[in-house]
């Protein structure tokens, strides 16, 4: 008789730790989005076999698209999947496993803030106040860049690519980021792209973006000659073109049906990350970017804290969940601190030899980069 009853209990309890949780709702950031939110299911059918009854196959194995992935890190992945998903016995829906994934140059072949910044200056399409031309250095060009704005800027927007002013405003607008991103850190080199949109609206800056990276994925990756004056002897060369990488997006999209709670961090202005994360099909929420200050009902001059990288990665991920991923990838050094930030699944494409080296001191695994 107690046999008897132990067993019921233990049935009981089956039944009660299987039973589906209500999916949480997305935290929400302080910034709104186009996009409504993706809503994943989570919910998983009990199985209790009764006495005699025959044994049901056990669900089917997440299984990616071969595509280029490593085998070891396919395998990897695809065990991380089945131990940590929503068929594993001990899935909890009130607290789903992490993956936290870079942008630029690893779930896409190319970079979304450069490509939306190089349309801004080619289409002069900056809030031109006083209060703008102070974000740009006087060492990076701001006076020769503001002269020639103006002298183009009183023409008809029909002449302007033939007037010479034009060809020079745009090469010093374009050389201040690079130039500024040889001169100081990274942070700083990536918060001055989301400086540069102050007076837009969120929504309109969402909505430039969107067309922006629309345009670039019908290029083929290349680059683009600027040159300040027709005989330019050190012209810019600017890559063109956004490419989706099917195998990150496939392992997504695996993801968020397995029930994993997927995030974006990476040093992108916010309206650009967001626009460009639409074609994974991720919730608007779990996309961190660069965060501009408000202005009103405008985005400010300055940027939020954390700016999403290096420790800023693991600052933003702290401060959103406060807890480590369980699954993260790394592109380059700016990815170390969050890699290395708690346990799990860590994989690292191949970008940067000295985070390769790094990796392997660590037992991390290595993969090829897919956004070649």
């Amino acid at each position: 008789m107690e046999r008897g009853c132990g067993r019921k209990a233990a049935i009981f309890s089956v039944l009660l730790l299987a039973a589906p949780a209500p999916a949480k709702k997305p935290r929400s950031l302080n910034w709104r989005l186009r996009p409504k939110a993706v809503v994943v299911s989570t919910e998983t059918a009990a199985v209790v076999e009764e006495p005699g009854e025959t044994a049901k196959p056990a669900p089917e194995k997440a299984t990616l698209m071969p595509g280029r992935w490593k085998p070891e890190v396919r395998a990897a992945l695809e065990n991380f999947i089945a131990g940590k998903g929503r068929k594993s016995p001990g899935y909890d829906a009130k607290r789903p496993p992490v993956a936290v994934i870079p942008w630029s140059d690893a779930a896409v072949a190319g970079d979304p803030a450069e490509l939306v910044f190089l349309r801004l200056v080619t289409d002069v399409s900056f809030r031109f106040t006083d209060e703008f031309w102070e974000i740009i250095p006087v060492a990076y060009g701001r006076q020769p860049a503001r002269a020639a704005y103006e002298q183009f800027i009183a023409l008809s927007s029909a002449v302007w690519r033939s007037d010479p002013t034009y060809g020079a405003y745009r090469k010093y607008m374009l050389s201040s980021y690079l130039e500024l991103c040889k001169g100081v850190g990274r942070k700083e080199c990536r918060s001055y792209l989301s400086r540069l949109w102050a007076g837009w609206r969120d929504d309109d800056a969402y909505d430039f973006s969107r067309q922006t990276i629309e345009r670039e994925k019908n290029y083929s990756a290349t680059k683009e000659v600027v040159r300040g004056e027709p005989e330019d002897r050190a012209p810019l060369h600017l890559r063109r073109g956004l490419r989706l990488i099917p195998e990150m997006r496939d392992l997504t999209a695996k993801l968020r049906a397995e029930g994993f709670d997927v995030w974006v961090i990476d040093d992108v202005p916010q309206p650009v990350l967001a626009a460009s994360a639409v074609d994974y099909r991720l919730d608007p929420s779990r996309v961190y970017g660069v965060h501009n200050s408000t202005d009103g009902a405008r985005m400010g001059a300055g940027v939020l804290k954390p700016v999403p990288t290096r420790g800023g990665k693991t600052e933003a991920l702290q401060s959103l969940l406060g807890r480590p991923a369980d699954l993260a990838f790394g592109r380059d050094a700016a990815d170390f601190e969050l890699l290395s930030y708690g346990d799990g699944l860590r994989i690292v494409f191949d970008r940067d030899p000295e985070l390769v080296r790094r990796s392997m001191e660590r037992g991390w695994l290595v993969q090829p980069s897919l956004a070649r």
